[in-house]
């Protein structure tokens, strides 16, 4: 094997992109960092970083072995953190809808319960890498087809295309290119939008009136009538059943479509078991908590 500090370094530097970045995280200093990159690179008789700029990217080489680095290095720290007790907040990462419309309004309830485990939520519309940044829990919509990561389903939806009758109103709806010329709303960071006009047959065109804003948002657009939306049924359920919202082109869908609890593999924390047993008992409840 080589030598531990210097895998341990370029690890670091590949990660950061940058020798200064991956110093200041060891706490050692600039030309150290350097110094154990060129120990590794000659160890290997290969060059593993090139200059990107004004900091540093992994060669073909360097990127194999980063990947390899990063979850083993990950791989130790969570077995670390199991036998070790900290106060270290439970890092969950999960969309900005699921987070505000679905766990908030339940988070009482587990801080009641375990007011000795707190949390960070980090709401955000980009899939993060777990193990890089850092993230004990992810709660993500799709499949659960997520490459070496392991998912469990935890709330089941498809995704709908959903307006008010009021904002339909006049037009001649037929065929899904008749909405072309309606406004729209989509989440930020996602691409459903593009990918439904494609499922659909509409592939050479797209809605030019699109607005992107946050989850909370763009629901509130959809429910005001203001535009036309492609979220997770979970989220208008009531609204539809009501009659304030109608749903436009439904097609059956995977039965696996929903939101998965998201983690890396290995050995979990004591806080994150605790958290994941409380997320499979409120969706156990359903809508009505029960």
């Amino acid at each position: 094997m080589p030598p531990l500090s210097a895998l341990r370094a370029f690890e670091a530097a590949a990660r950061h992109g940058s020798l200064s970045a991956a110093a200041r995280e060891l706490n050692v200093t600039h030309p150290a960092i350097a110094q154990q990159v060129k120990r590794l690179e000659a160890w290997f008789g290969l060059s593993l970083l090139v200059r990107a700029g004004r900091g540093v990217e992994p060669t073909e080489a360097g990127a194999r072995l980063v990947v390899g680095l990063s979850e083993g290095f990950g791989a130790i720290r969570r077995a670390v953190e199991t036998l070790t007790e900290d106060d270290r907040p439970l890092n969950i990462t999960l969309t900005p809808t699921f987070a505000a419309y679905w766990l908030m309004p339940r988070l009482g309830a587990f801080r009641a319960a375990h007011p000795d485990i707190p949390l960070t939520l980090d709401p955000t519309s980009q899939t993060v890498d777990l193990r890089r940044d850092g993230h004990d829990i992810g709660i993500r919509f799709g499949k659960g087809e997520w490459p070496e990561l392991e998912a469990t389903p935890l709330l089941p939806s498809d995704f709908v295309v959903a307006a008010a009758p009021a904002l339909l109103a006049g037009h001649a709806i037929e065929t899904p290119a008749d909405l072309l010329g309606l406004p729209w709303v989509q989440e930020v960071g996602t691409d459903e939008l593009r990918v439904w006009m494609a499922d659909q047959g509409v592939e050479d065109a797209a809605p030019h009136n699109v607005v992107r804003a946050p989850g909370n948002l763009m629901l509130d657009a959809i429910r005001r009538g203001e535009a036309i939306g492609i979220t997770g049924r979970a989220w208008l359920s009531h609204d539809i059943a009501e009659g304030a919202l109608v749903t436009l082109f439904d097609r059956e869908q995977s039965p696996d479509l929903g939101y998965w609890i998201v983690t890396a593999p290995g050995l979990l924390r004591p806080a994150a078991k605790t958290f994941i047993r409380w997320l499979k008992s409120e969706a156990a409840k359903g809508e009505d908590g029960k």
